[in-house]
């Protein structure tokens, strides 16, 4: 409740005007949705990140929930598995930390595929079946989810008109976390009938796909350099 109460004195202290003038659009929902959705899937590089983080959203909550079995399974308290989970998010502060830094240095082809790659820690815990292991090796994982975040997002609204802002983020948003509830749904089925190493390995499996589909892909190659973000939101907000 606090965090909600401080983003909502933040938004209204703001006086920045961050979109163009216009008359109210008065076209049913339906059409304004299928204007963004043909919007999304007219642009290579939104299309294709939206479709690689949805799926990404499928992996990630499971191996989490995965995390907390194993640890209540192998003895740990809550306050234990609770500090394991909290590892996770402090990466994703020091990413988000880091994140001026990274983007300076490396090129957005270079942050995406840290993050799909960085999943491949997680098989350690196939062959070192221990909590701690799992927990260490989703670390380079929180660090590198919030530079590509910032990437995707930034470029995604730079090309986006003001007036389509909405539209697209909400079916990019369907997209994304459609996916999100199955993870855990699949996991749960794998450490139930199988074991958790195996439900760890299918979700590693199911990562370096999507990290090889995120290395070949022709849309995430051409993607523009950072430098020419601001240009190119100058452009479509005529």
């Amino acid at each position: 409740m606090i965090s909600y109460g401080f983003s909502f004195l933040s938004l209204a202290l703001m006086r920045t005007p961050f979109q163009e003038a216009r008359a109210r659009d008065t076209a049913p929902l339906r059409v304004q949705v299928a204007e963004g959705l043909r919007f999304l899937w007219g642009q290579p590089f939104v299309r294709t990140t939206a479709i690689l983080w949805s799926l990404g959203n499928f992996a990630g909550p499971g191996v989490l929930f995965v995390l907390v079995v194993v640890g209540r399974r192998q003895g740990l308290t809550r306050g234990a598995i609770g500090a394991l989970l909290a590892l996770f998010g402090g990466g994703l502060l020091v990413g988000s930390l880091l994140g001026p830094l990274v983007r300076r240095l490396l090129p957005v082809r270079a942050i995406l595929l840290a993050e799909f790659w960085s999943w491949l820690g997680s098989a350690l815990f196939i062959a070192w079946p221990n909590v701690y292991v799992l927990a260490v090796a989703m670390v380079p994982v929180s660090l590198a989810i919030p530079n590509s975040d910032s990437v995707v997002d930034g470029y995604r609204l730079a090309i986006t008109p003001d007036r389509l802002v909405g539209r697209v983020e909400s079916v990019r948003t369907t997209i994304a976390v459609s996916a999100a509830p199955l993870g855990p749904l699949v996991a749960g089925v794998l450490l139930e009938r199988v074991s958790a190493q195996a439900a760890v390995a299918v979700f590693t499996v199911f990562n370096v796909a999507l990290a090889l589909w995120g290395t070949l892909s022709p849309a995430i190659r051409d993607a523009p350099r950072l430098e020419r973000l601001d240009e190119l939101g100058s452009q479509h907000s005529r």
